[in-house]
């Protein structure tokens, strides 16, 4: 027996046009809006499965589901986690309402904090000073005084370990660049893919991978403080890749 939902799915007719990756789940968002802005996908149907909507448009199925939830935070769609993405009622405007501030997406912004936050570290085992490992601890106690990841003291004290940690880089760049990143970390479209992705045990996981970066810098461990920095940021962009709830 077919699925409930399914008569309610609108055929795609001709195929959707493949999309260059620069910001593609911005493009993606912009290109199911304007689809749903003429028609092609009316109010109250569900959207293509997200497999099948990376297939036509030649993407991954992460910068489609990065599209999905921008367009969930623009109130064009709800995501109903069983049933698929229902389109809701919005302005039928010729241009797409995609926000500018979710232009940078959540992965780009782990991404890059994985490239870079390795090699902060390292420079924070050689250059820390005792105030810096002060304030990390500091961090490190604020953020497990969270109940919930999802409070303002677990994502506070997320920021300041981070921030702090350029900051003992001894490179005013670094810690710039680290702040200005974690600014995206505030932003619906960061805190939608957690709600949906992030398992409860993320808390307890973070905690622990603090603890062991911490370790290494106290330490003076470059290294072990690069390498532990590495697996606790890809850790968190595998939770948003691939989603670690039960």
């Amino acid at each position: 027996m077919a699925p409930a939902n399914s008569a309610r799915k609108p055929q795609l007719g001709a195929r959707l046009p493949q999309l260059e990756s620069t910001r593609l789940y911005r493009r993606i968002a912009e290109l199911l809006e304007t689809r749903i802005n003429q028609g092609l996908f009316p109010v109250g149907t569900f959207l293509p499965a997200e497999r099948e909507l990376a297939e036509q448009l030649g993407v991954s199925r992460t910068s489609v589901r990065e599209a999905l939830i921008a367009l969930e935070v623009n109130g064009r769609v709800a995501i109903r986690q069983g049933h698929g993405v229902q389109v809701l009622a919005g302005p039928d405007l010729a241009a797409p309402t995609t926000p500018p501030d979710v232009d940078i997406g959540p992965i780009q912004v782990l991404e890059a904090r994985r490239l870079i936050e390795p090699r902060i570290a390292e420079l924070a085992a050689a250059n820390h000073t005792q105030q810096n490992l002060e304030n990390m601890q500091a961090a490190i106690k604020l953020q497990n005084s969270a109940a919930t990841w999802t409070v303002d003291a677990y994502r506070q004290g997320d920021r300041d370990f981070h921030v702090e940690i350029a900051r003992a880089s001894g490179n005013a760049a670094f810690e710039v660049l680290v702040s200005k990143l974690w600014e995206y970390r505030t932003k619906p479209l960061f805190e939608r893919f957690e709600n949906l992705l992030v398992g409860s045990d993320r808390l307890g996981k973070t905690a622990n991978e603090h603890d062991i970066i911490y370790a290494a810098i106290a330490a003076g461990d470059a290294a072990e403080a690069g390498k532990a920095m590495r697996m606790h940021v890809e850790a968190v962009l595998s939770s948003f890749v691939k989603g670690d709830r039960a």
